[in-house]
């Protein structure tokens, strides 16, 4: 046992145990430390570190950090957060990204959103959504299948106008017109259903 008051002393009890104890400061310089433990414990007012040049930590099992006020990661290059199992975030009000030039997102399997107000999606310069087949509208209405069925409806319309006659007249004189106008709709018809979900 060393002791030279309360406050600071160092000793050794009939275990092993050591104790180390001072109200000053203590200071540790080498040219390399190592610490060997199974079990580590340290508790701090406040924890700064500072590291010149590269860290590197290697966790066996799970790492957790909680912080009860706010959590900060920063980098002045890049940031990579990556897991070979799942990767979940959560938050209890707003989550917000800002990207400074491009948002690159790539999905190898289906993406699924379920918003339960009101998505806003605005472009200052174009915006185009390309797939197969499509669906937009609510969940029973297809926008795409009404314009189908629209381009149908103004196909028969063409059909019949071209071949209405009243009575003993002849078909109008605009009747190629018409079927014109009928082949037309049918080819916009034939080039949407394709791509209507």
């Amino acid at each position: 046992m060393w002791q030279h008051s309360d406050a600071v002393q160092q000793r050794v009890d009939a275990d092993g145990n050591w104790l180390r104890k001072t109200d000053g400061k203590i200071q540790d310089q080498a040219i390399e430390r190592e610490v060997d433990a199974m079990t580590n414990t340290e508790s701090f007012q406040s924890h700064t570190r500072t590291v010149d040049d590269h860290s590197t930590e290697s966790v066996g099992g799970v790492k957790k950090i909680e912080a009860l006020g706010a959590l900060k990661l920063l980098s002045g290059g890049s940031a990579s957060l990556a897991a070979v199992d799942d990767l979940h975030q959560a938050t209890g009000r707003d989550l917000n990204l800002v990207v400074g030039q491009k948002h690159n997102a790539t999905v190898g399997g289906d993406m699924y959103e379920r918003i339960q107000g009101l998505r806003e999606s605005i472009t200052s310069k174009s915006q185009r959504l390309q797939a197969p087949k499509n669906w937009i509208g609510s969940g029973g209405v297809n926008i795409f299948q009404v314009v189908c069925d629209l381009l149908d409806l103004v196909q028969d319309m063409n059909s019949q106008l071209a071949a209405h006659t009243h009575g003993p007249t002849p078909v109008p004189a605009n009747a190629a017109a018409f079927t014109a106008d009928a082949t037309k709709a049918a080819l916009l018809s034939a080039k949407l259903k394709p791509v209507t979900l």
